[in-house]
């Protein structure tokens, strides 16, 4: 089976707006979208099945591109990771209606450990991945991001640009240096173009985060899962609250053998 790319869809607009995504990150490898629609009822299956494979004759007229779909009853969040096994999905994307849904989208992507998932809540902007902004901390999972940024370069040809910052705690900062030499090492091993930007302090952070996205005009901000929650609620500027509508997001699981994947074809 050609590996494929889950969106679940909702019927609503972000919906739509996480096909596009999902035509972009696949149409190099070719690979088919999955469409999954999960239902409170079998008795609404039929009239979901009708709606769900519309969409997708649409979308694949427009697009030229394999579209499948699976409407299913049952627990929202057990059924969508059941199908993504099944299909070998490498890459989920999902729209989502921001803050107030924070919670919903989370029990989603926690569940799966070895794809990430793309969470968007607006239309393709600049059409590629190819800027990616990669929030570095004292978590000593943080440097697996920067393997995910491997995974993706191997579609787009991605400069990644990479935010820490200085903190008094020995302990803390002496992560942070070794987070930060991890990526350095394996940019230069894999020929992936970067900056690096280290704040004076951690001060505001979630804010400097979106920040420097818009300065390097970012089309991905690239976080570990457990972090999601908070860089978004700690947000206060109302300009990158606006930023977090437009910029997707791609959370990723404390998953330590993704050096293995390789390419994505």
């Amino acid at each position: 089976m050609k590996k494929s790319i889950l969106v679940p869809h909702d019927f609503t607009q972000v919906g739509d707006y996480a096909m596009e995504h999902a035509y972009m990150v696949g149409k190099a490898a070719h690979s088919p979208i999955h469409l999954i629609h999960i239902t409170k009822n079998k008795s609404q299956i039929e009239s979901a099945k009708q709606q769900l494979e519309e969409i997708a004759a649409n979308f694949k007229k427009e697009k030229n591109v394999e579209v499948l779909c699976e409407v299913r009853t049952g627990n929202l969040f057990k059924e969508i990771y059941n199908y993504g096994l099944e299909i070998d999905a490498y890459i989920g994307v999902m729209g989502t209606h921001g803050i107030k849904n924070i919670k919903k989208a989370m029990k989603v992507v926690k569940k799966f450990v070895k794809i990430p998932f793309i969470l968007v809540q607006s239309p393709v902007i600049f059409g590629e991945y190819d800027r990616i902004v990669i929030p570095i901390d004292y978590d000593k999972y943080a440097r697996i991001k920067t393997l995910w940024v491997r995974y993706i370069n191997n579609i787009f040809e991605s400069k990644a640009y990479v935010i820490s910052y200085n903190i008094g705690d020995e302990f803390k900062a002496k992560v942070i240096k070794n987070n930060l030499l991890f990526a350095q090492n394996q940019f230069d091993k894999n020929l992936i173009d970067y900056e690096i930007k280290v704040l004076d302090s951690p001060k505001n952070f979630a804010d400097s985060i979106y920040t420097y996205a818009n300065e390097v005009e970012s089309d991905l901000i690239l976080v570990m899962t457990d972090k999601y929650k908070s860089y978004v609620k700690d947000l206060k500027k109302s300009e990158n609250l606006e930023l977090y509508k437009k910029i997707p997001i791609m959370c990723v699981n404390k998953r330590t053998d993704i050096i293995k994947l390789g390419g994505l074809g």
